[in-house]
C-alpha cells in the first residue's frame, strides 16, 4: 500500500509541476509537447535531428520568441543578444553546462567554460585574464610559429593530394598544448590521435549534446558516486590535465616555463583558496577542449568556403600579396588584414561552430525580466537562436546564403553594429571565450602562410562541406590538391 501511495505522490508531483511550468510560459508559442516535457527535444536529438535545423524550423513556424521545452525559451531577435549575453548583469549559465563537468578521482570539477557561479568565475577571470591578452599572447607566438613550420614541412614533403582537414586538427592540438604546457602531444609528428585525446574531446561534446535537455537525469546516471569513484571515473582529458600539472610541479613548478600553466600557477600563488588543484585542472581541460577542436574546425570551414568560392580566394590572396608577409607572418603584420578577418567571420556565420544552444538562466531570486518585449519569469532557461540570426536579411543584407566576406567591409556603421551584435563566433557578453585572442592569432597566422606557400584546390569542386555534428561541428575530411608556389 505504501509503495502505491508513494508512486501516486510522485506522479501527482510530476503532473502538478508540468502544469505550473506550462502556466508560467503560457504566453509563449511553441510545439504543444514541448510545453510539457523536455522529451520533445530529446526525441529529436536522439533521432539525429540537430539543433540548427530544429531552431530554424521553430523560428519559421512560431516566430522570433519560441518555447522549446517546459522551461526553455529561444530568441531569434538581435535585441535579445545583449540581454542574454550581457556584459554587466550576466545571466548565469544554465544547468545543462553541468553535463560537461569532469570527474577527477571521484570529484566533479567544472572548467572555465562550464562554471555556473558568476562570482567565482569573476574571481578566476581577474587573476588570469592577463594571460589571454593580445600582449601576453606575443609570448606564445613562437609556439605557433614552430607548429606552422612543422605542418608546412610535412605538406611540402607529403603527397600533393591529401585530406588536409586531419592535419589541421593535429596542428591545432599540438599548438594549444605548446601554448598551455610548452610541450606538444606529437600529433603532427605521428599523424595520429595519440592517447585518444581527440576522440575524448569529441566524446565529451557528444555526451553533452545527447543529454543537454535532461541534465538532472544525466547527473543521476553518470555523476553518481559509483560512476565517478576512483581513477576509473576520471576522463581522458582530466587524466591528461592531472598528469601535466603533476609533471610541472615535480620539475620545479612556478616560473620554469612561459606558458598558460605557469600563469595558472602564478594565480595559485596569489590566491590559493580559489586556485586549488581542481581549479587548475579545470582550466587545463578548458584550454585543451575549447582551444583545439574549435580552432581546427574554424580553419577547415574557412578554407573550404574559400576553395569553393574562387573569387573570394583570389581577393584574399591579393590582400596577402599586398601585405608582403614574412614566413611565417608575424601577428603584427596580419592582425589588421580586414578581408582575412572577414573571411573567418563570414565562414562562421554560414557554419557556426556550436550547434546546440548556449543556455542561460534568468535569476531564480529575481522578479523576472523583459527580453524582446516579452516577460520571462525567474528560473527560465533562455538561449539565442544563432542559426536564425545568421540568416536574417535585416541584419546581413541580401544573399544571406552566400559566402560574401565583403559584407563585413561594405556595411555602414549601423548595419555593422547589428552584424557584430549578432556575431556569436566566440559566444558573447561577460562569458565570451576568454581564449579568443589566442584563436585569432593562430588562425590569422596559419591561413596566410598556407595560401602563400601553396596553390590549393578541392579535389572535387562540387564537394559539399562535410561535418561531424554533435554539440559542435568537426571537419574530418577536406580533400585537396596542393601545388607549391
Amino acid at each position: 500500500m505504501i509503495p502505491l501511495l508513494l508512486g501516486a505522490v510522485v506522479i501527482a508531483h510530476i503532473i502538478l509541476r508540468s502544469i505550473v511550468q506550462y502556466w508560467r510560459l503560457r504566453h509563449i508559442p511553441g510545439p504543444f509537447a514541448a510545453k510539457f516535457t523536455n522529451f520533445w527535444l530529446v526525441r529529436k536529438t536522439w533521432n539525429k535531428e540537430y539543433f540548427d535545423s530544429i531552431a530554424l524550423a521553430l523560428e519559421r513556424q512560431y516566430g522570433s520568441v519560441v518555447r522549446y521545452g517546459p522551461n526553455r525559451v529561444l530568441f531569434s531577435d538581435v535585441s535579445a543578444v545583449g540581454v542574454v549575453f550581457s556584459t554587466r548583469n550576466a545571466l548565469p549559465k544554465a544547468e545543462s553546462y553541468e553535463i560537461a563537468f569532469q570527474a577527477v578521482n571521484g570529484k566533479l570539477i567544472s572548467s572555465f567554460a562550464t562554471e555556473r557561479d558568476e562570482a567565482r568565475i569573476s574571481t578566476i577571470k581577474r587573476q588570469i585574464i592577463g594571460a589571454f591578452s593580445t600582449t601576453a599572447i606575443l609570448d606564445y607566438e613562437s609556439h605557433i610559429d614552430s607548429n606552422i613550420n612543422n605542418l608546412m614541412y610535412r605538406l611540402i614533403n607529403g603527397d600533393s593530394e591529401l585530406n588536409i582537414a586531419r592535419l589541421v586538427i593535429f596542428f591545432a592540438f599540438d599548438t594549444i598544448c605548446n601554448i598551455a604546457f610548452s610541450d606538444d602531444q606529437g600529433f603532427l609528428e605521428k599523424q595520429s590521435d595519440l592517447g585518444n585525446t581527440l576522440e575524448a574531446a569529441r566524446l565529451r561534446f557528444g555526451h553533452w549534446h545527447d543529454w543537454q535537455a535532461l541534465p538532472k537525469l544525466e547527473r543521476l546516471i553518470y555523476k553518481n558516486r559509483l560512476a565517478t569513484r576512483g581513477s576509473s571515473g576520471t576522463s581522458v582529458l582530466a587524466k591528461l590535465a592531472t598528469e601535466r600539472l603533476q609533471t610541472r610541479l615535480e620539475k620545479g613548478g612556478l616560473g620554469t616555463h612561459s606558458d598558460l600553466l605557469d600563469r595558472y600557477l602564478q594565480a595559485s600563488e596569489r590566491d590559493p583558496a580559489t586556485f586549488d588543484r581542481s581549479t587548475i585542472i579545470g582550466l587545463i581541460i578548458s584550454t585543451i577542449h575549447a582551444g583545439a577542436e574549435t580552432t581546427a574546425a574554424s580553419l577547415n570551414v574557412t578554407l573550404y568556403y574559400l576553395l569553393a568560392n574562387p573569387r573570394a580566394l583570389a581577393k584574399l590572396k591579393a590582400e596577402l600579396e599586398d601585405a608582403k608577409l614574412a614566413s611565417p607572418p608575424s601577428w603584427q603584420s596580419v592582425s589588421k588584414l580586414r578581408y582575412l578577418e572577414a573571411c573567418f567571420k563570414e565562414a562562421g556565420r554560414l557554419q557556426p561552430l556550436l550547434l546546440d544552444p548556449m543556455e542561460r538562466e534568468v535569476p531564480i531570486d529575481g522578479a523576472g525580466m523583459q527580453i524582446s518585449g516579452v516577460y520571462i519569469p525567474p528560473g527560465t532557461v533562455v538561449a539565442i537562436n544563432t542559426h536564425a540570426l545568421n540568416r536574417d536579411p535585416s541584419i546581413w543584407g541580401d544573399r544571406v546564403d552566400e559566402f560574401r566576406p565583403e559584407r563585413w567591409i561594405e556595411a555602414d556603421e549601423g548595419q555593422l553594429s547589428r552584424m557584430e551584435r549578432a556575431n556569436l563566433y566566440f559566444s558573447g557578453g561577460r562569458r565570451a571565450c576568454v581564449g579568443q585572442h589566442i584563436a585569432w592569432v593562430e588562425m590569422k597566422k596559419f591561413l596566410p602562410e598556407l595560401l602563400n606557400r601553396f596553390d590549393i584546390e578541392l579535389l572535387n569542386p562540387k564537394q559539399d562541406l562535410e561535418t561531424v555534428r554533435t554539440m559542435s561541428i568537426f571537419v574530418d575530411e577536406l580533400k585537396v590538391k596542393l601545388t607549391p608556389r
